[in-house]
């Protein structure tokens, strides 16, 4: 997919206007295939912060329809977003960026195109299909809204190497994010005893 075709699909007409959610969801849920060039070509001008914080609310949104007890997609997920992020924040150079797109590209197509997930419907189990990750959730989310009950097999899909390197930046962006308390140890949560507080009340 060229750059001015991605565009085109998100609806916008340069990478400044990759701020909303629904931008980030037409990207990741297309069917087409997405070169890691053009997604460079987008992410390397957007605002880092901006596709960081719509990461984290798709993520969100999709793992509240993951269906009970799969917590092995659960984990994944939250897994993958903490990687995106992790590459996109520790980008520093066109390296960086391009680490990135291939990333998500990977991600785009295990998502949306290449992984398979067994459904079958409870309450009718000749109502049975192979979908995507993508499409698994979206059939929670109707099921959910219409009461029905379906079942699902997500094993074939669990297989999704993730990024070390991603991860390592994600670590180091949670570490940094964590709040300095410097010498203040009662903010800590500890409490002063009878011997930390001496003999002057």
């Amino acid at each position: 997919m060229e750059y001015e075709h991605l565009l085109d699909i998100l609806g916008i007409h340069g990478p400044e206007e990759f701020e909303y959610f629904e931008n980030f969801a037409d990207l990741v849920e297309t069917d087409e295939e997405v070169s890691e060039e053009a997604l460079f070509q987008l992410f390397s001008e957007t605002d880092v912060d901006t596709v960081a914080e719509l990461i984290g609310n798709y993520f969100e949104d999709m793992t509240d329809v993951v269906p009970d007890g799969e917590t092995d997609v659960y984990t994944l997920m939250e897994n993958i977003r903490m990687s995106l992020t992790g590459l996109l924040r520790g980008a520093r150079d066109d390296e960086g960026f391009m680490r990135f797109a291939e990333e998500l590209a990977r991600f785009i197509r295990w998502y949306a195109q290449d992984s398979y997930v067994e459904c079958t419907n409870l309450d009718d189990p000749k109502d049975h299909k192979v979908l995507t990750v993508r499409d698994a959730f979206t059939q929670e989310r109707i099921a959910h809204l219409e009461k029905e009950n379906y079942k699902y097999d997500f094993s074939d899909a669990l297989d999704y190497a993730l990024d070390d390197y991603g991860m390592r930046f994600a670590d180091m962006i949670d570490a940094a994010e964590e709040p300095d308390y410097g010498d203040d140890i009662l903010s800590k949560g500890y409490v002063y005893d009878d011997e930390m507080g001496g003999d002057d009340y």
